[in-house]
């Protein structure tokens, strides 16, 4: 049977055995008999100064009262009845903040298949106070497996969601979905699918909710009417769609009209604002590289006004831009072949940098490299502060904010990426803390469409909590100072955190 063919198997069989699909947010963990055995029915931590994740301010002297893996209450502590107390283990809270589980928005843990390296991620995620973890795109086979460990509880990690990729077929060349189907052939597995004007959408969006995905990433070398019909599709049959913000050659006003639950990488927020002759040339493969852009142009207030109407989430992934420090971006910039007369109007297209560029061809332009045929045409240049004034715009235009990094922090850190991309939307962009709180929780979950069963602290979702010895809202330091993680009613003390020697393997070192 062929890659679609077993697609279809799987719904199939899924739907004949009553089992719902993972877009509709209905996982449920299944405890061995064992752990089920020796967990309390119920668990009250007492005294707790409670943060909900709502935006809602503090709320001192608090009970949370857990059942299984189910927030069943949460109340002062004066009106907590004596019965709820009988055949429960207490807990006392009384010097602890008590925040919801936080959401990692954008982790990669599986571009190469590699369980130790994967698991060493999760732990300390985790520990760190993640309860779950938005995979954007690796193998799987792999995903899948880990997902179904966390879930009965097999490993410590996070709950895993994770993302089947659709792209243009020109972006299968991409050495990262080789590794990604390692074994098959990338764009014609489910999990990463090539997709045109001439795709069933229908099957596609199909064969990508088999793989167990919650959501459909897209990716690269798409246009915006494409696009449109793949969200279409993808919000008849119950999936979000997750898209960066640039996907060329959609750029990121289409991406936002087309009304995708979340968009990846603030950045490329500035393609709206680059002039649409340059663009065109970039489509032609007349240009490559970067370009100057006015962060003030009216088309970038357009992209936020459409997502915040569309209820779009925007996961900007600061700590990834801070890290790499654009240097990729500085090697490959270049002017392409230009066609005769056009010198002048490319100059005045780049910006300030136009008169050094200028000088520089006088000279003797450095040869051009190949255009890339995996990601044609020109990016938007955004260097740190661009990045953090981007995401300032958006916040103040009340998109939706979420958490996410995109990376990972070097195999010794005792801490995730997370902390640092929680630091930087407070330090940087400027949020306040209460609000950096419900873009790693609310936010994350209103992106993966569950937020009915997590991001807050609230009765009737999943028992996601974490309690921190420091206030939280002194500043992102302080959340580092975690106690204790409560995954789906699981208590994981950090004292009791090992971080190990981070495994060798195929994948690379989990820092990088």
């Amino acid at each position: 049977m062929n890659a679609r063919g077993r697609g279809i198997a799987i719904v199939v069989a899924l739907s004949a055995a009553g089992v719902p699909s993972a877009s509709s947010g209905v996982l449920h963990a299944q405890a061995v008999p064992d752990a089920e055995a020796q967990a309390p029915a119920r668990i009250i931590f007492e005294g707790a100064t409670v943060i909900d994740g709502t935006g809602a301010p503090p709320r001192t002297g608090m009970v949370i009262v857990l059942e299984g893996e189910e927030i069943v209450d949460v109340l002062p502590v004066g009106e907590l009845g004596a019965e709820r107390l009988e055949g429960a283990e207490v807990v006392d809270a009384s010097s602890w903040f008590a925040i919801p589980g936080l959401i990692e928005s954008h982790t990669h843990v599986a571009t190469m298949a590699n369980r130790a390296r994967a698991e060493f991620i999760l732990n300390r995620q985790l520990y760190g106070g993640i309860t779950t973890a938005r995979d954007m795109a690796g193998d799987v086979r792999s995903l899948m497996d880990l997902q179904r460990a966390s879930l009965v509880k097999e490993i410590d990690a996070p709950d895993l969601r994770f993302a089947a990729l659709m792209a243009g077929p020109e972006f299968f060349t991409d050495p990262r979905t080789v590794s990604s189907a390692a074994g098959e052939t990338p764009g014609a597995v489910t999990w990463m699918q090539a997709v045109t004007e001439e795709t069933d959408l229908a099957e596609a969006v199909t064969l990508a909710r088999g793989t167990w995905a919650t959501g459909i990433k897209t990716y690269a070398a798409i246009d915006g009417d494409l696009l449109v019909a793949i969200a279409a599709e993808a919000r008849r049959q119950g999936i979000p769609v997750w898209a960066h913000v640039h996907v060329g050659p959609a750029r990121a006003l289409e991406v936002a009209r087309a009304g995708v639950r979340a968009m990846s990488h603030v950045c490329d927020v500035g393609s709206a604002a680059i002039p649409d002759d340059v663009f065109q040339e970039g489509q032609e493969g007349l240009r490559s590289g970067f370009v100057d852009v006015d962060l003030g142009d009216p088309a970038i207030d357009s992209v936020f006004a459409a997502m915040r109407r569309n209820g779009t989430v925007l996961d900007a992934t600061l700590r990834i831009v801070v890290q790499i420090g654009q240097r990729r971006m500085a090697a490959v910039d270049t002017v392409g072949a230009e066609r005769p007369g056009q010198a002048g109007d490319s100059a005045r297209a780049r910006g300030p940098r136009a008169a050094g560029d200028s000088a520089r061809a006088r000279q003797g332009p450095p040869p051009a490299p190949p255009i890339d045929r995996r990601r044609r045409g020109v990016r938007p240049r955004c260097e740190t502060p661009d990045a953090m004034a981007l995401t300032r715009k958006a916040y103040e235009a009340g998109v939706m904010i979420a958490a996410g990094t995109d990376g990972m922090t070097p195999p010794d850190s005792l801490f995730p990426a997370l902390h640092e991309e929680m630091r930087l939307l407070h330090e940087e962009v400027g949020m306040p803390m209460l609000d950096v709180l419900k873009a790693a929780s609310y936010h994350g979950a209103v992106a993966l469409g569950l937020e009915d069963t997590i991001g807050t602290l609230e009765p009737g979702k999943h028992a996601n909590v974490v309690f921190l010895r420091e206030d939280p809202l002194a500043g992102a330091e302080s959340l580092r100072s975690v106690e204790l993680t409560v995954k789906r009613g699981t208590l994981y003390y950090r004292r009791d955190f090992v971080l190990g020697e981070p495994p060798p393997g195929p994948g690379g070192p989990p820092g990088q």
